[in-house]
């Protein structure tokens, strides 16, 4: 059997059992994932918490919220401190017809 066009030699052809490119086409590299994406997803997550004997289905992040609130309540100064840098941090308004908590420490009474 001669070479040529479409006839390549016998030791550039497949052997008998193997089909096609044995290293294979590579991967493609995996992107970085960013430190934001992967917390809005794990903060976006449902979780099943119970409250008061009910359980209830919130986002992490509400649960987080909902635990650090709880801690400033009982006058965790740490908590209080977070609960503030928290609402400074994501500034707004609550919406109309909710009931609007504030947090007063002692030392805000004594102004």
């Amino acid at each position: 059997m001669s070479t040529g066009y479409r006839n390549p030699p016998r030791s550039g052809q497949f052997k008998k059992g193997q089909s096609g490119n044995p290293k294979g086409r590579p991967k493609g590299k995996t992107q970085p994932v960013s430190t934001a994406y992967l917390f809005y997803k794990i903060a976006s997550e449902q979780v099943a918490i119970e409250i008061d004997g009910n359980e209830v289905t919130m986002t992490r992040w509400e649960a987080l919220v909902r635990q650090v609130q709880t801690l400033a309540l009982s006058r965790d100064a740490r908590a209080v401190r977070l609960m503030h840098q928290m609402r400074r941090r994501f500034p707004g308004n609550a919406p109309r017809g909710d009931k609007y908590l504030s947090v007063v420490s002692d030392d805000d009474m004594k102004l």
